[in-house]
């Protein structure tokens, strides 16, 4: 009886650890507009960037210097990063074959970046 209990554990363990597994998505993108002239004021910045994490969490920097914290949510291959009271903008992702993102609605191309 305990070696079937043992395996009932088991078993209830590694299916909870295959949920656990984060989306391929997490990382951080960047997109610099084409009208943009970076200037020495981040305040008037122009570059955009998103940070995804892990639960669900998005940082997104759209223009200027706050970094606003919000949610996303994964259906497919698109990433919908919600609007909140701090971030008043819905954006809608679509995770492309060769790791980049396109804004849905101006058809942007985002690119991954690293930080040392």
């Amino acid at each position: 009886m305990k070696n079937l209990l043992f395996l009932l554990s088991c078993s209830i363990l590694f299916i909870s650890c295959d949920k656990l597994e984060e989306p391929d998505i997490l990382g951080s993108y960047a997109h610099t507009p084409e009208d943009c002239i970076p200037g020495d004021n981040p305040e008037f910045s122009c570059g955009r960037f998103i940070t995804l994490s892990a639960g669900g969490v998005a940082d997104v920097l759209y223009g200027g210097d706050i970094i606003s914290r919000t949610t996303y949510k994964l259906k497919g291959d698109k990433i919908k990063i919600e609007n909140n009271d701090q971030f008043g903008v819905e954006l809608t992702f679509k995770k492309l074959d060769d790791g980049t993102l396109r804004e849905e609605s101006d058809k942007s191309i985002w690119f991954p970046i690293e930080f040392d």
